[in-house]
């Protein structure tokens, strides 16, 4: 399956000589804009891709799928105009800045039976898989603890007065969007869609470097906390009535996993040792496409569909705007 890659940043050039060698796609070429274009060059000279081009509608023609890694604000229109094109695609976490805007490309999808794809790691990891399977043995959830916090490169530069993209409220940035994302996809996967949601943010600019997200449901509550001006160890914790479920990872690598019961012996596993934290989720895509799984891709876009309203409803609740916001 030819695969085509739009951008050239950061995520991709980590991920690429991986996704070159050991994934069933095959990458066709790489898109960047007319400034990157040196470095799209580079790219595939490096990594014997066969094709660049700067040319978006290009690209399309030359692949049977496309994988999105540009900023926040341009995922939904990239990925709409592929579909429309009849590709299948794989979009960079988040989906789309707003709720409408990714029901809107799940419908599409769905229309034409094409696989559309969030590329969160979390979801795909084994580790993930296990902890769902634990769950259980907790007995009654009442607490879940989600820390994902690191002091960003670029926040030096962001108080100096120059804005990234991560940092821009025009580019749909902020901590909650790029880090406090995996944070509710985790809680969001194994409870569904909670009850109430409340933001409480630290906002400089017009843009939150970081906050506590609070998601309250039926029998529990679920505090996410996400920081890009600062930094602390990474904890997943889910309490129970019989024990409680703990991970010393990011949600993003979902590393081990380990069980404290009350009475007995702790048991700890860890299903993903050695392995990149995106080899389950572009392995889990290819064998949905190859084989028509359009029920998982649908389950999926559900959950995708989910984290969209929760980060929507918790920016609003801080007083966050961006320019896709009616």
């Amino acid at each position: 399956m030819k695969l085509g890659i739009l951008g050239t940043g950061k995520i991709v050039q980590e991920f690429l000589p991986w996704l070159v060698e050991h994934t069933p796609f095959t990458v066709q070429a790489v898109c960047s804009t007319p400034r990157s274009a040196a470095k799209a060059a580079e790219l595939c000279a490096q990594y014997q891709i066969p094709q660049y081009t700067t040319n978006y509608f290009e690209l399309l023609q030359w692949v049977d799928a496309v994988y999105i890694a540009v900023p926040n604000l341009q995922h939904a229109r990239y990925a709409r105009v592929a579909l429309e094109a009849g590709k299948h695609v794989i979009v960079e976490k988040p989906m789309a800045v707003t709720a409408a805007e990714t029901e809107e490309l799940a419908a599409l999808a769905q229309r034409k039976r094409l696989f559309l794809f969030e590329a969160m790691t979390t979801q795909y990891q084994p580790n993930y898989a296990k902890l769902r399977e634990l769950l259980p043995r907790v007995g009654t959830v009442r607490m879940v603890q989600c820390s994902f916090s690191q002091y960003s490169s670029r926040y030096h530069d962001f108080c100096a007065g120059k804005v990234w993209p991560s940092f821009d409220p025009a580019c749909a940035g902020g901590a909650l969007m790029d880090l406090g994302v995996y944070n509710v996809s985790y809680v969001v996967g194994l409870f569904g869609s909670p009850n109430k949601v409340h933001y409480a943010a630290n906002i400089t600019r017009g843009i939150d470097t970081s906050g506590v997200l609070t998601m309250e449901y039926r029998s529990f509550k679920a505090v996410s906390i996400n920081a890009k001006d600062s930094s602390s160890p990474a904890r997943y914790i889910i309490q129970g009535t019989k024990g409680y479920l703990l991970q010393k990872s990011t949600a993003n690598f979902c590393g081990g996993v380990t069980f404290h019961p009350y009475k007995g012996k702790e048991e700890h596993f860890n299903l993903s040792a050695g392995r990149p934290r995106q080899a389950a989720e572009f392995h889990a895509f290819a064998r949905a496409i190859e084989s028509e799984d359009m029920e998982l891709c649908s389950r999926m876009l559900d959950t995708s569909v989910a984290v969209s309203r929760v980060l929507e409803t918790a920016r609003r609740d801080a007083g966050i705007r961006f320019t896709t916001d009616l």
